[in-house]
């Protein structure tokens, strides 16, 4: 099938420590929920590429500015990797863990893609709950991740700690590889756009947040590597973004991306986007999400 022509766009990386301050430690008042809108031009996009597609941008508010199925559950896939961070920081404040103490990786830990646990068995090194969680957001390390997931009490943990902030959507229900089957209609190891835009809005900008924790995961989504051609790539010059993607294999493939936005001289954005079983090889799947990232910019844009 044809499909839209999709034009990449670059992000220049530009010095961010004054900016995220100013940026992400400004009072926010939480704003009444909106009715939700689907945008006619990523109902055009969708029609286009085929499949669902789920975008959510809200400001540093919480209003809601770009929506297209922004309340309809998809699959999480490894986007939950960015909040497991905050779930571990605060694992522990509370003493349940030690974030910086050894920890020692086996060959049983593995699963597949886990580069960085990979090397650590195979040169028998010992790490840290810390350095896992970073792992697990910037390279999406998946057997870091299910350490992490159990040292802060497992599955059932991790939804709680979504609940206590205001989540009552996303659900986590299975490690590492296997919450990213994405069947039809199954709710498990799902979130909604929206929800995941607003459960970031909360950990990293809102009143209430613990800024050091906030501030700590917007410089490990700054520092990911993957997903460089999904909304980073809909970006214009001089924005700054911090993310963290997720991906379901070819048999149910979804396209995710979710994250912090930051225009220039403008408060912080919150987008997310999932794309579920578009029609489209994965490189257009990639590009057609850049294009719903130009259409978020055109709504954050304060004229």
């Amino acid at each position: 099938m044809s499909g839209p022509v999709f034009n990449r766009r670059t992000l220049l990386a530009i010095p961010a420590a004054s900016f995220l301050a100013a940026g992400c430690k400004r009072a926010v008042q939480i704003a009444p929920k909106p009715l939700l809108t689907n945008d006619t031009a990523l109902q055009e996009l969708e029609q286009q590429a085929g499949g669902r597609l789920g975008v959510a941008c809200i400001n540093a508010a919480g209003e809601v500015l770009l929506s297209n199925r922004a309340d309809e559950r998809f699959a999480m896939c490894s986007t939950f990797k960015a909040p497991l961070a905050i779930a571990l920081f605060e694992a522990h404040d509370k003493g349940l863990v030690d974030r910086n103490a050894k920890v020692t990786v086996r060959e049983a830990d593995l699963v597949p893609y886990a580069p960085f646990v990979e090397k650590l068995v195979a040169e028998r090194r010992d790490t840290t709950l810390d350095e896992l969680a970073y792992q697990a957001v910037i390279i999406s390390d998946n057997a870091a991740a299910n350490i992490v997931l159990r040292a802060i009490g497992g599955l059932e943990a991790f939804t709680k700690f979504l609940r206590r902030h205001g989540d009552d959507i996303s659900r986590l229900d299975r490690y590492e590889p296997e919450l990213n089957e994405n069947a039809v209609g199954d709710p498990r190891d799902t979130t909604s756009p929206l929800a995941m835009a607003e459960l970031l809005r909360q950990l990293m900008v809102a009143d209430g947040r613990n800024e050091t924790h906030g501030d700590t995961l917007i410089k490990w989504m700054r520092d990911t590597t993957t997903g460089k051609d999904r909304i980073l790539a809909g970006l214009p010059q001089g924005w700054e973004l911090g993310h963290k993607t997720g991906t379901a294999p070819r048999s149910a493939p979804s396209y995710n991306d979710t994250g912090i936005l930051f225009p220039p001289g403008q408060p912080p954005a919150l987008l997310s986007i999932y794309f579920d079983r578009p029609a489209l090889e994965a490189e257009k799947a990639d590009a057609a999400i850049a294009e719903a990232a130009r259409a978020a910019v055109q709504k954050i844009v304060v004229k």
